[in-house]
C-alpha cells in the first residue's frame, strides 16, 4: 500500500471514530413510516361519508342507476302496512288509496308539524319559507296514483324538495335491464 493510501485510510478512521459517540442507538424510521401509513390508510376508509337511510325490512325500494347519494330529512315511508311519517303511523294504505282528489289530508295536517325554514338564495320575502326537504321510501308494490297523491300532499305542504328513494345498481344492469336494447 502507498503512503498516501493509508494516511487517507486512518484520517477516515479517526473521523468515524469523532462522530460516533458510545451508546447512541441509530433511528429507525422503517417501523415509524409503516405506522404513520397504517394511521393514514385507516383514516382515509373511515372518513368517507356515506350517507344511508335505513330502510324498513317490509319494505324492498325499486331499483335505478343514480350517482345522487340521499339527503338527510324527513323520512315518509309508505310500506304496505300503512303511510309513517318520522316512524309515526299517519294513515293505512287502504285509507289512502280510497281517499278522493290528489290531497291526503291527515298526511298533510302531519307534514304540517314541520317547521317552516327560508330557502336558500332567496330574501327573506312573504312566501320563500318552505318546509324543506322530504324523502320518501316506498315499497315497489305501490302503485304510482297513491305515490303521486304522496308526492301532491308533500307539496300542498309547502316541501320544497321531494325525493324518492331507490336502491343503486350498476350502470350495465341498465343497459341489461331493456333500455335501448333489442332482444
Amino acid at each position: 500500500m502507498s503512503l498516501r493510501t493509508s494516511a487517507k485510510r486512518k484520517r477516515i478512521l479517526r473521523k468515524a471514530q469523532r462522530t460516533e459517540t458510545p451508546g447512541a442507538v441509530g433511528l429507525n424510521l422503517v417501523p415509524m413510516i409503516d405506522i404513520f401509513t397504517s394511521l393514514l390508510i385507516f383514516l382515509l376508509l373511515s372518513s368517507t361519508a356515506v350517507q344511508q337511510i335505513r330502510t324498513p325490512k317490509s319494505l324492498t325500494l325499486p331499483l335505478a342507476a343514480t350517482v345522487q347519494p340521499p339527503n338527510d330529512t324527513g323520512v315518509l315511508t309508505v310500506s304496505t302496512d300503512g303511510v309513517t311519517w318520522q316512524g309515526t303511523l299517519v294513515m293505512s294504505l287502504e285509507d289512502a288509496q280510497a281517499t278522493p282528489g290528489n290531497i291526503l289530508e291527515p298526511l298533510k295536517a302531519q307534514l304540517m308539524l314541520s317547521p317552516l325554514v327560508a330557502m336558500q338564495g332567496a330574501e327573506t320575502a312573504a312566501g320563500t319559507q318552505t318546509r324543506g326537504e322530504v324523502n320518501i321510501l316506498a315499497d315497489k308494490a305501490i302503485p304510482y296514483a297513491l305515490l303521486k297523491k304522496i308526492m301532491a300532499t308533500c307539496g300542498d305542504a309547502q316541501f320544497a324538495r321531494i325525493s324518492l328513494s331507490v336502491n343503486r345498481r350498476s350502470i350495465n344492469a341498465v343497459g341489461s335491464a331493456g333500455l335501448g336494447a333489442t332482444p
